[in-house]
């Protein structure tokens, strides 16, 4: 079977279930700009059909969209309104008082909502992340504990996409993810590292293989910002199935190009076509009390001829 020429091609370990779920992610995307837009796995890369001929380069349009678009979490306003509220709390603390039981509430939901609740992102893309709301922790891929700001997390990713030098290489490169502007309290905030959310294979490390936890300790260690964003965005539509062992996953490639919403079926595994690939990844623990977790490496485990 001939395929069309390719709009936008990206170098992919089909292995690592980050990086072929970060693929997932810059379909939808490309979905969102030119609509009917298609992609597949081909050997080590994935190629995505995009209809504009006015755009001689759609891989850098549509990274440079997503690397300058607005990325919401709390508002500003909500930002300011719950540092108050914590300051307030840490002053009263010291004087063994507590905040009034209303203002409590108030930073109890505020704090939920920066690390768990829904982001947005905008224009171009007008597009709602809530996937780790939709299922228990077994059942739903999520590396994170409640403790991390996912949208600083996003946004911190996002700000590292500009420096991106060979899109090819997108789900390659990689840095130290520094602290959004919006986070920071002084000069020196700037420099503050940012862990990622895990989803990339390549990061994952026990806390008793390196001697302390990577969390705690803020240690400096290279992410991968392409595969970090861009698999939070795939994730809302393209979900791995849940496999017959414990705290595994399933997903399926792909060898010829298919619109989103199809797309999103076969890598799931419900439909069956010939030419594809099953792989299984686990979640592995980052730690003894089962909070952090990372996306594992992936096998095979089966295919349609």
């Amino acid at each position: 079977m001939s395929h069309p020429e390719s709009s936008l091609v990206v170098n992919v370990d089909v292995a690592n279930p980050g990086q072929v779920i970060a693929c997932c992610g810059l379909l939808e995307l490309a979905h969102r700009l030119w609509p009917g837009a298609e992609g597949w796995f081909d050997g080590k890369q994935f190629k995505i059909v995009v209809h504009d001929e006015s755009n001689d380069n759609p891989l850098a349009f549509l990274i440079n969209a997503l690397a300058h678009c607005d990325i919401s979490g709390l508002s500003e306003a909500e930002r300011k309104e719950r540092e108050e509220l914590e300051k307030q709390k840490r002053d009263l603390k010291k004087r063994r008082e507590k905040l009034p039981s209303e203002q409590e509430k108030r930073r109890v939901e505020l704090g939920e909502q920066a690390r768990a609740g829904g982001i947005r992102i905008g224009k171009p893309f007008d597009l709602m992340l809530d996937w780790w709301n939709k299922g228990d922790d077994e059942a739903t891929p999520k590396t994170w504990a409640g403790l991390q700001e996912l949208h600083k997390i996003a946004r911190a990713a996002q700000d590292a996409l500009s420096d991106v030098g060979d899109l090819t290489m997108l789900l390659d490169w990689g840095c130290v993810l520094r602290m959004p502007q919006e986070y920071r309290k002084g000069e020196s905030d700037a420099s503050k590292p940012v862990e990622p959310f895990y989803f990339d294979a390549r990061r994952f490390a026990h806390a008793l293989d390196v001697g302390f936890s990577l969390d705690v300790q803020k240690a400096e260690t290279v992410a991968h910002p392409g595969v970090e964003l861009l698999s939070l965005i795939g994730l809302q539509r393209f979900r791995p199935a849940n496999a017959p062992v414990k705290w595994s996953f399933d997903y399926c490639i792909w060898s010829y190009p298919l619109g989103v919403p199809v797309a999103a079926a076969v890598f799931s595994g419900v439909i069956p076509i010939p030419g594809k690939q099953a792989y299984r990844f686990p979640l592995r623990f980052r730690d003894n009390q089962k909070r952090y977790k990372a996306f594992g490496p992936a096998i095979l485990v089966g295919g349609e001829p």
